[in-house]
């Protein structure tokens, strides 16, 4: 694919109809598609493009400046930039950052991906809060009819609905993280998991199932002096009983859960045998296991600053954390098995955001405990995996 250094006219077609025209910064001899969502988190927007969860997606931000920070290669989340795009009002392309090694846009063009700017993104935030994010179709200005636009988006673009992506996202085969990743982690100490390393002087062995897991799951893991052996996301069920593991953590990750049909199967073997927690796609994943369904939300929850109501297991609202998430999928809370109890909701629509089921020594939540950026409230519930079941299990 040949880098666009120069602006190109463009033409953003979502599915419902809206139509709008920008310039764009990429590779356009071929149209461009993905579902297209809002994140509304004012920092992180490295992060953000490079999480897995984001795979098949063009990112709408809310902020209205991007690009003053440039590109770090130090914030990534994963080895590569996995959204289809981003979507900007005002793009910066002299950054104004000690840190960045070059300008944003260069650094998405190079990936092979695209940014689009000069765009109301207001309004088209506005649509996807109303009519719920959508498929969208991107070409240079002029290169299509409407008819074969809108042909093209019906027929060629694929909906996230009942895709199962994770084979995309995941690690291709089994590794230790450790032995060649540095476990930098600068607020180890502030998250108080450091502790975990100096009080437990036998280290565990902690099975990460990668659906698309993001670096700083990793870092915070291996701080509390775990070991960490990740795991495919085609991994079988004998992979994790028959080794020398004691907990699993699932992964987030991209797609439609319930279309992980194989990994539904092999997590309904594993379920009771071994300390699991899991957050985001993993959550749904356990949920689907146990008997529960999933459906797709409107427009999903992106974002650095969700509210969560922590609930006791009367159903007593006990604290309000603030959480980040990246999700466009939820557990049916109707749905939810005998063997598990609500324990966390979503403080704006009441969504299922974490369910315990303790007769299994399990406990997923939706969001991400593990920050980066984001709010520190839930990394607690990391520590408590570790040093109240894993270690305090043994």
């Amino acid at each position: 694919m040949t880098a666009n250094r120069e602006p190109t006219k463009v033409t953003l077609l979502l599915e419902k109809g809206v139509q709008l025209d920008a310039f764009a910064y990429g590779n356009f001899d071929h149209p461009r598609f993905g579902e297209l969502v809002f994140c509304t988190a004012m920092t992180g927007i490295e992060e953000a493009l490079t999480d897995p969860s984001y795979c098949e997606q063009i990112v709408v931000t809310s902020v209205a400046h991007v690009g003053n920070t440039g590109f770090t290669g130090e914030d990534m989340e994963s080895k590569k930039l996995w959204a289809e795009g981003l979507v900007c009002r005002e793009l910066e392309t002299v950054p104004s950052n000690w840190r960045a090694k070059k300008p944003l846009h260069e650094w998405i063009v190079d990936e092979g991906r695209f940014v689009l700017f000069d765009v109301n993104t207001r309004a088209l935030v506005q649509e996807l809060r109303d009519r719920g994010s959508q498929k969208t179709l991107v070409f240079r200005a002029g290169s299509m009819s409407g008819d074969e636009a809108k042909s093209y988006l019906q027929t060629k673009v694929p909906s996230m609905k009942g895709a199962d992506l994770t084979a995309k996202v995941t690690s291709p085969k089994p590794f230790i993280y450790g032995k060649d990743d540095p476990g930098y982690w600068p607020l180890d100490g502030y998250l108080g998991l450091s502790g975990l390393k100096e009080k437990h002087q036998e280290s565990r062995n902690i099975a990460v199932w990668d659906f698309g897991v993001k670096n700083n799951t990793l870092r915070i893991l291996s701080s509390t002096g775990a070991t960490l052996s990740v795991m495919p996301a085609t991994s079988k069920a004998e992979d994790f009983l028959r080794a020398d593991i004691h907990g699993i953590f699932l992964s987030n990750g991209p797609g439609d859960p319930a279309a992980a049909t194989h990994i539904i199967a092999e997590l309904k073997k594993i379920l009771g045998k071994k300390p699991i927690f899991a957050i985001c796609l993993g959550h749904q994943l356990v949920a689907l296991a146990a008997g529960s369904k999933t459906f797709k939300l409107n427009f999903g929850h992106r974002g650095i600053h969700h509210p969560v109501v922590e609930l006791s297991r009367s159903g007593e609202a006990q604290r309000t954390w603030i959480t980040s998430q990246n999700h466009g999928f939820a557990v049916d809370p109707d749905t939810i098995s005998k063997q598990g109890w609500l324990k966390f909701v979503h403080a704006d629509d009441g969504s299922v955001e974490g369910i315990s089921y303790p007769e299994w020594n399990c406990d997923t939540v939706q969001f991400h405990p593990e920050v980066g950026p984001g709010p520190f409230d839930s990394s607690v519930l990391i520590k408590n995996f570790l040093g109240e079941t894993v270690y305090a299990g043994s």
